[in-house]
């Protein structure tokens, strides 16, 4: 393993090489926007986009979330293009790569006191069980703080900034442990949640002292092109991107959408009876109907994941399924970008292995592979150490523990047949 405060330049990368980046400084300017589960590093797309693109050029994520790739973009004077399915994935992009005006930050300031104002309202946001998780008056402030948003008359960059620094208190104000990923009120150790005003405020003035920095300027706004990272739609983009970079969900690591749930039902984004819907549109999605369980997977032609898939059938029919499904999302993805990519253009993609009942799923193989079929070359091939512990959790058989991230470099040779 190698040593690096920062990764070298492409041409000191050797196949296989593994880095251990050793570096804190992964929060600065709006990086530090909500706690996004799952992020990858800023030092990933900014190597990228210094490494194979030039200023003006366009920058695409299409698994934004977060949005750390398009911010990076927007900061290297690239113009960011989007794709996400969620849409707090949406707004965090949009608000990161947003500048405010001194007129926006002077009104976000005096317009504070009135957002925290208690309101009389009944339209509470539709989550089961909502005492379960939160305090009665943090109910009512959490509550107040929306509508005061939603019903002022601010333009759409302040609400949106105002809408970012709410969801980013909603766990804090909740009965719900701070560390686990997914909301989770433990009954063993119980939770003092904090007052939604106090944290709103503070919360308001951390964003805004990271915004006002010197050393960094955001060049272009996000544009979002789509919602589905499977199917390409927007005709105005094609083989006009010079660089793609994205990190992709991993086979049983994340349920987004669970663990994003009291945001988007406090945005009136989606409501509990709506929610599994909205699980059906992620890739990597466990929701798989009960109907296909006894079908033995249809085979890829690889022959390593064609057995591997086999043995995991006899073991465990759903999970084989969820795999099959990954995998043929992912093949959809890839057919998809290659048509946004300029011949030559490179499609970035860091990844993660998997365990499933104790069966090793090299993801990073099988994608090359799938890659190479689909008009792609795979120029190089590496990785580096995951260090934060928030990111990863073990999975016990379901998913194992995630030790490294894998950079994959495909090069678009040719547009796909399909």
């Amino acid at each position: 393993m190698l040593e690096v405060t920062s990764i070298p330049d492409i041409t000191y990368i050797n196949e296989n090489d593994v880095f251990e980046i050793k570096t804190t400084d992964v929060a600065y300017f709006s990086h530090s926007f909500f706690k996004y589960p799952a992020k990858f590093i800023p030092q990933i797309p900014n190597w990228a986009i210094k490494n194979f693109t030039n200023e003006g050029d366009f920058v695409l994520d299409c698994f934004a979330g977060s949005g750390t790739t398009i911010l990076e973009a927007s900061l290297l004077n690239r113009i960011p293009l989007a794709i996400d399915f969620d849409k707090i994935s949406n707004l965090l992009s949009s608000v990161k790569t947003t500048k405010l005006s001194k007129k926006d930050v002077i009104d976000i300031k005096h317009n504070l006191k009135k957002i925290i104002n208690i309101i009389n309202s009944d339209d509470l946001p539709n989550i089961k069980n909502i005492d379960h998780w939160f305090p009665k008056e943090n109910i009512l402030k959490l509550n107040s703080i929306y509508h005061n948003i939603n019903s002022s008359k601010l333009n759409d960059k302040i609400k949106s900034f105002y809408f970012v620094c709410f969801i980013s208190i909603i766990r804090k104000s909740s009965y719900s442990d701070d560390v686990s990923p997914k909301p989770y009120v433990s009954t063993k150790i119980k939770k003092t949640p904090l007052d939604p005003f106090m944290l709103f405020e503070k919360t308001v003035s951390n964003y805004l002292e990271k915004l006002n920095s010197e050393y960094y300027n955001l060049h272009h706004d996000v544009k979002y092109i789509g919602d589905d990272a499977r199917i390409a739609t927007s005709k105005k983009y094609f083989n006009k991107v010079k660089l793609i970079c994205a990190s992709p969900p991993y086979i049983n690591a994340f349920d987004y959408v669970r663990i994003l749930r009291l945001e988007n039902i406090w945005l009136r984004n989606l409501d509990d009876d709506t929610i599994i819907q909205h699980k059906v549109k992620q890739i990597g999605t466990e929701q798989i109907y009960s109907e296909k369980y006894n079908t033995i997977p249809s085979s890829w032609n690889l022959i390593e994941l064609d057995s591997k898939m086999k043995e995991l059938f006899k073991l465990d029919k759903k999970r084989a399924h969820i795999v099959k499904e990954y995998f043929s999302d992912m093949e959809n993805n890839l057919i998809s970008m290659n048509k946004y990519l300029m011949i030559n253009g490179l499609y970035v993609m860091v990844i993660g292995d998997c365990v499933i009942k104790e069966i090793e799923f090299p993801s990073y193989k099988y994608i090359i592979e799938l890659a190479e079929k689909n008009g792609y070359t795979c120029e190089r091939f590496f990785s580096y150490l995951i260090k934060n512990p928030y990111l990863r959790i073990p999975r016990m058989s379901r998913g194992g523990l995630i030790k490294y991230d894998n950079i994959i470099i495909l090069k678009k040779t040719n547009g796909t047949e399909r």
